[in-house]
Order: structure tokens, then sequence, then C-alpha cells
């Protein structure tokens, strides 16, 4: 666990050794100032001069103050670049994460690793490392102080001390299982959250809210369990520690006060050691609650590790950006890529979510330049996961995947995407304004390229009725918006971004009669800047297009115009209901 977590100081460890150094020099000062006491309770009794031991003590007062305040404010400041770094690092990771991965995860859990988990660790990363680096040191020091001026003594308290640490270093451990069962509790919370939530209205047509809440309060009363539990478990380290400095303290009252009798001990010696053994609370409460924090960290240290443990996506681009991110290119044909070349290729094809589970059996395919191609097909024939393949969102089994002649293989990801735009069947809209949507592939574009597309999607008199023109915030999910406007928003989005390639997962199944008719007209004028490859399911789309391959079994069973296949074969007959 504590090399894990230096492992996390990696770009920190400057700040947190100066940091660490203060509070050693706040907690040296903190050592001597009984020292000094000891002097002005001997020089009392000696009947000396006050004004110097007096004016020490006093230095040494101020002096622990306000560098322990800048010590406090370096800490603080180093672990909230912690948090900033630990918060960044897995935004970056999550949005890389290689799809297949992905597939298995739960939003809000990941969520929680990186708000939650993210704090958790920050606490045993910044405060109780140099809480316990200090307090240890403290300790250390008194002890040391106060085996000097008298071994006997010093012993007696080191003989209570260490049957405290015994006893609190087992309820520590414990500590550390709970707070495992804590996290996991707490990331289970922000996942059922989230999944209530972003259906919330198909929560509330069925009636579901009542189950829903049980749910949730059965996750919460896991978590509260194990956080009664952590609870339970840290309020009896605190006792016990203090119940250890009690005794430590009465023993040297008692004990002392006899030395002195003896004369084996000054008054201003006994002084010294009561300060000592007072002194001793506050570093080993604070020791122990630091080696409790450590252990609570585990859980959170666990779940942030197996998020860094998830395999990404390539690396980064020339450029230094990231993988994944988008980007829009010029039209035009690629130098590298013989004219003739079809926009998209796929030969042979082979894949399966499962090693046991093949979807794509030997599927080919080609999409001439400029075309409209309609991939048809019964339901888990595999044309989803064709889109998948060919946005390179997984890695085929076999096969190779060309565009414009050039396969896959030779083009980063980000250059790979960048040719190819995606509107997806569910059409997701993101929270903020039209306009931020629009150009989400292509910030740079012009307004009067955004209103030249409006119009190809039929959406300009919608938004020139908005309040706010382009402007107007759409809502969570685009809820302000029907389902046939965030489809239309969505086929707007990917054409903006000038792809070579644009795949459309069925553009007209939330379309009225009208938009259907109007984006059948436009899809042709598409035909113009890029090629096409639709799944359709509409007549009017299949009708509309160059030719149409019908997938079967993960593989291309047919392929012909739209009269072709109506006349020759009969799964394709029995879809389009000529059967």
């Amino acid at each position: 666990m504590v090399r894990q977590l230096w492992t996390l100081t990696r770009g920190r460890r400057r700040a947190l050794a100066a940091a660490l150094f203060l509070t050693l020099i706040a907690a040296a000062v903190g050592v001597v100032q009984p020292l000094a006491a000891r002097g002005v309770v001997d020089a009392l009794t000696a009947h000396r001069p006050l004004l110097l031991p007096v004016t020490v003590l006093v230095l040494l007062l101020l002096a622990q103050a306000l560098v322990g305040a800048f010590a406090v404010f370096l800490m603080e400041r180093t672990g909230e670049r912690f948090v900033l770094g630990m918060r960044t690092g897995l935004i970056s990771h999550l949005l890389r994460v290689h799809m297949q991965a992905f597939d298995r995860l739960r939003v809000g859990d990941l969520m929680a690793r990186a708000s939650t988990d993210v704090v958790v660790l920050r606490e045993a990363l910044t405060h109780a490392s140099v809480q316990i680096a200090v307090n240890l040191c403290v300790a250390l020091g008194s002890v040391v102080a106060m085996f000097v001026m008298d071994p006997v003594l010093m012993l007696l308290v080191l003989g209570v001390l260490l049957v405290c640490g015994v006893v609190i270093n087992r309820l520590s451990a414990e500590v550390g299982r709970s707070s495992t069962e804590l996290q996991t509790a707490v990331g289970a919370i922000s996942a059922g959250l989230e999944r209530a939530l972003s259906a919330l209205r198909t929560v509330r047509a069925n009636r579901a809210e009542r189950r829903e809440i049980d749910h949730l309060g059965t996750l919460a009363h896991r978590a509260y369990d194990a956080a009664v539990r952590s609870a339970r478990l840290t309020a009896v380290i605190a006792p016990t520690a203090q119940m250890a400095i009690n005794a430590a303290f009465v023993l040297v009252l008692l004990v002392g006060a006899a030395r002195v009798d003896q004369g084996a001990l000054s008054l201003g010696g006994l002084v010294a050691m009561l300060l000592y053994a007072t002194q001793l609370t506050g570093p080993v409460t604070e020791l122990m609650d630091g080696i409790a924090s450590v252990n609570r960290a585990k859980g959170a240290m666990e779940r942030v590790q197996e998020v860094y443990a998830l395999p990404i996506e390539g690396g980064t681009t020339e450029g230094g950006s990231t993988v994944g991110t988008s980007r829009s290119t010029p039209l035009r044909q690629s130098a590298q890529s013989p004219p003739s070349a079809p926009s998209l290729e796929i030969r042979d094809l082979r894949f399966g979510y499962s090693p046991d589970a093949p979807v794509l059996r030997g599927l080919s395919l080609t999409v001439p330049p400029h075309a409209l191609v309609a991939l048809v097909g019964p339901s888990g024939a595999g044309k989803s996961t064709t889109f998948a393949l060919i946005s390179r969102f997984y890695e085929p089994w076999s096969g190779s995947i060309r565009i414009d002649g050039r396969p896959a293989t030779d083009l980063g990801l980000e250059e790979w995407r960048s040719h190819i735009g995606w509107v997806e069947q569910d059409c997701p809209i993101l929270h903020g304004t039209l306009r931020d949507n629009l150009s989400y592939a292509a910030p740079d574009v012009s307004d009067d390229r955004l209103w030249e597309v409006l119009d190809l999607v039929n959406l300009t008199e919608k938004v020139h009725r908005l309040s706010a023109g382009l402007d107007t915030e759409v809502g969570e999910r685009g809820a302000r918006l029907s389902s046939g406007e965030r489809q239309r928003v969505a086929i707007a989005r990917a054409v903006l971004a000038r792809p070579r390639l644009l795949l459309m997962d069925e553009p007209t199944a939330h379309l009225d009669p009208a938009n259907e008719a109007a984006l059948t007209v436009n899809l042709h004028s598409l035909r113009k800047e890029c090629a096409l490859l639709v799944i359709a399911h509409r007549m009017s789309t299949i009708e509309a297009a160059d030719s149409v391959v019908m997938l079967s079994h993960g593989t291309a069973s047919a392929t012909g115009t739209y009269a072709e296949l109506l006349d020759t074969h009969p799964g394709f007959q029995q879809l389009s209901g000529h059967r």
C-alpha cells in the first residue's frame, strides 16, 4: 500500500517533501518548547532573571505557529494539485478505454472512482502520510528527550505505548477492509442512480419509482453499514490511544513525584517530563488517525488501479493529442490511394464479441466513391457490428478494411476516424447549446456552413423559431428536442465534419413522412460530398440506394439494386414485405 501511494506522488514529490520539511521544523520547535519551559521553571525556583528564558519560549511558540501555518497551506495546495492530476489522468484514461472493456463497466461507478475515490486518496497521500511522518518524528523526539532526562520513567511510558500500538494496528487492518466495502458500495450507488436518472421517463412511464427507490435504498444501506463498521473501529482507536497517553501521564506524575522526593529528578525536570507526556497525546492520536486513513484509502486505491489497468486505444498521435479526439480534415483524395479506389472496401471480415459466438463470418462489401449503399438484413445479422468495426471501436479477428484504398493498419485511429462520420440510431445529444452539438466534430466551422447543413437536414425553420437560435440550450441528452429533431441534429453534426465516408444507422427511423421524404432527397445531395453506407429498414431509403447489400448470418448473402434483389432474393422479398 505504501509503495502504491509513493507511485502516485510522481511529479509532486518536491512540494510534498517541502511541506513535510516545514512541518517537521514546526514539530521540532514544539519538541524543544518543554525544555524552554523547564528553563523558565528552573530560573524561577533559583531566583534567576526570567527575561531570556521567557523570550526564548515566546519566540519558539511564534516560530511554531508561523512555520506550521505555511506548511499547512503548502500541504493543502499540494493536495489539490494531486486531486487535479488524478482526476485529469483518470478522465483521460477513461475516455480512451477500449470499447470491449468499456462495455463491461458501469458509468456511474466510473464517475465515483474519478470523484469520491480520488478525495479519499488525497487524504491518505497528503495529510495522512505527512501526519504519520511528522507525528512519528515528534513522538520519537519526545521519547528520546524523556529517556535522556529519566530512563526509568521513559521505559514505563514506552511499555504502555507498545501495548497500545499492537491493539491499534489490528483495528486499523479492519478499518481497511471496511473502507474497501464502503467505496465499492458508494460506486454501486452512483451507478444505480445514473442508471435510473438517465432513463427517468422510462422509470416513470413504467411506474417503477418505488422499485428504483428500494433498490437504491438497499445500496445506500450497504454503504451505511460499511461506514458504521469503519466508524465503530475508528471510534475505538482514538480512545485507546488517549487511554494509553493518560496512563503514561499518571505514571510520570506518580513515579516522577517520588523521584523528585528522592532527589533523582529536579522539579523542572518533572515539569518537562509531564509536558512531554502531555505532548505525546496529540502526536500519538494523530499518528493512529493517519494509519487508519491510509487503511481507509486501500479500497479507493484498488478501485483507481482497476481503472488504470483497463486497456486503452493506441497511444497518442504525432501532434500529441490523445486517440479518440475528433478533428475535421479537408475533403480530398489521398495522395497515397489510387484515384479509382473505392471509398470503403471490406474483405472477408470476421469478428465476434466472444470467441465462441462469431457475429461476422467473412463479410465482404464495397462502397464506391460518392455512392449510396444500403445495408439491410434481419436483427442480429451484424449491421451495427459492421459499423463499429469500420469505426475501429473493435479490432476484427481477421480480414481487412480499407478507406480510399488505404488499410486500417496504415493509419492512426484519429486520422482514420477523421475520414468517417457516424450517425447513431439513438442519436446521442450532449448537454449544451445547439451550436455546441452541431460543431462538436468541427469546432471551427463557420456560421455559413452551419446554416448550409441545417438547410440540408431541414432544420433551418426550426432554428429560426428558437428565441436564442443556435445558442439555444438543448437540455440533458437533448430533452428539449423531439426525437426527429435530435436525429437531424446528429446527421448535421456528422456532415459538418466533411467525412470521406458517412455511416448512417437507420437515419429515417424517427422522422415523420414529410421529413423522411426531404431527407431521402437530401441523401442524393450528400453524395456530392462523400460516400454513404446506410443501415436501412425503410423502403424509401433502400429504393434510393445505388446498391443494396443483404446481410444474413454475418455475411453478405446478396448484393444488387433494390429491383434486382426484389426479383431474385427470397430473404429480401420477405424483409421488404413483398412475399
